[in-house]
């Protein structure tokens, strides 16, 4: 957000200069921002602004912008761009710290505010760029951020942190750039009232252990992150619905909010790299009905209550990994065709049914891991090949291995081991090859004959051990 950089027209053009200087009128300002990818620019790069320096403070403030044209696929560091600039790292404490900021457009260095006890921050509506870090941190009876209202750029992370008076983080809504932004411990924050201006934002955004904070209201029209969303350990946090129109991130992490109920994300299509669910103890049910692209792996780990997955239009991820679920009966994610890395389910006690109707390959590891309750494998109608690892262990219902009818080729090790019922490879019947090793061990009720038909009947490229 902070422009990196500004100049006057009079230094490149003598000409321009004088022609304003005859109307009688300040000089002419140019200041270039980073954009980041949106609307404007699909991939990011910079808006050139233009306009007079009415005030002539030699600056370009928003109210003197005229013109503004977009340079895409541009790429810079947060820098000052001209006006007052105050270098160094500048700790702020007592009233008469802050005396220091008036009339500075832009702080080279890192600017860090603790222990103060004032209610407010002074007003400093001319400071808009900090290329370092920016703390507020530890001031117990702050209750507004809004004497920092126009700031707009920061070159770090912007972490406000243990103000347990603060309510009003209207302020926020006007950074278009930083490191990341971050809200931790500020117990007294109940919503994100005043970030509507958040919509495509290009830095990544904390929200943590806020103790109060039971909604997200504020964040309305957030629609992508080039970065992380990170939302945890907010212990009364009950309701994610502000993120309804959220398209598209680069990484989620929801863990650790311990009122949440449900995560519904109707608007999510895309997330670039990992979206973790993990550790939500009342959550009972997940619903990403329009998320179709999940980078790396998708994670819904350790949520004790949570009882349904619904991912109606996942086409592919890197992994999908379930576990720890105690009361999860049903994972559904019906159109899913590949998953490049792995498909793991485990230490599901309830788990009785899966749907992955069109799954077709799996590119390395297939683990079904202490699911007592899995009653068949039909959920798997069209799975021709498993590229690495399979794994079945620890289930007490399923007999045989109807449903896997498709499946030609395991590339990695099989291991069928602690089955308490199964008693037939049917269902097997299209496997052909094993590429490594093939290990079937203490399944009580499959004969050792039966066990090594099936070990002579396909190729196995490994070890065989039958137990």
């Amino acid at each position: 957000m902070r422009a990196l950089l500004s100049w006057s027209v009079c230094a490149a053009s003598l000409a321009a200069c004088h022609s304003d200087v005859s109307l009688g009128g300040p000089n002419t300002l140019v200041r270039v921002d980073h954009e980041d990818a949106g609307v404007n620019c699909a991939t990011g790069g910079v808006a050139i602004h233009t306009g007079l320096d009415r005030d002539g403070d030699t600056f370009l403030d928003e109210d003197e912008v005229t013109s503004t044209q977009f340079v895409c696929n541009g790429a810079t560091d947060v820098a000052c761009a001209g006006g007052n600039v105050l270098e160094g790292t500048i700790t702020l404490n007592e009233p008469g710290d802050f005396a220091q900021l008036d009339g500075v457009n832009c702080i080279k260095g890192e600017l860090l505010i603790a222990g103060a006890t004032a209610e407010q921050l002074p007003p400093h509506p001319d400071l808009q760029i900090v290329t370092g870090d920016l703390v507020i941190a530890g001031n117990p009876n702050l209750s507004s951020l809004g004497g920092f209202s126009q700031l707009r750029e920061i070159g770090g992370t912007y972490l406000i942190q243990g103000n347990t008076a603060l309510t009003d983080i209207t302020a926020l809504g006007k950074i278009r750039r930083a490191g990341g932004v971050q809200l931790v411990g500020n117990d007294a924050l109940q919503d994100l009232t005043g970030l509507g201006a958040l919509v495509d934002i290009g830095f990544s955004l904390v929200i943590a252990h806020n103790a109060n904070l039971t909604s997200l209201a504020g964040l309305d029209q957030l629609r992508s992150t080039s970065q992380t969303l990170a939302i945890r350990a907010n212990r009364a946090l009950t309701s994610l619905d502000a993120l309804a129109n959220l398209r598209q991130a680069q990484l989620i992490d929801i863990s650790g909010n311990d009122a949440l109920t449900a995560i519904s994300l109707p608007g999510l299509q895309k997330v670039d790299v990992r979206l973790l669910v993990t550790t939500n103890v009342a959550l009972r049910s997940v619903a990403l009905p329009a998320l179709t692209t999940v980078g790396d792996f998708l994670r819904l780990d350790n949520n004790p209550t949570l009882a349904q997955i619904d991912l109606p239009a996942l086409l592919t991820t890197g992994s999908l990994l379930v576990s720890g679920g105690n009361s999860l009966s049903t994972v559904r994610a019906p159109r899913l065709s590949f998953a490049t890395t792995a498909v793991r389910l485990e230490n599901l006690p309830k788990l009785t049914a899966v749907a992955f109707d069109q799954l077709t390959s799996v590119g390395d590891a297939l683990l079904l891991t202490s699911v007592p309750g899995l009653t068949a494998l039909t959920g798997f109608p069209e799975l021709r090949s498993i590229g690495g690892d399979f794994s079945l262990t620890g289930t007490t219902v399923l007999r045989d291995f109807t449903g896997l009818d498709a499946l030609q080729t395991v590339s990695g090790t099989m291991t069928v081991s602690g089955n308490a019922q199964l008693s037939s490879f049917t269902g097997l019947g299209g496997l052909d090859e094993v590429g490594s090793n093939l290990s079937i061990t203490a399944n009580p009720m499959l004969l050792k004959a039966t066990s090594q038909a099936f070990a002579q009947r396909i190729t196995v490229r490994g070890r065989v051990t039958i137990n």
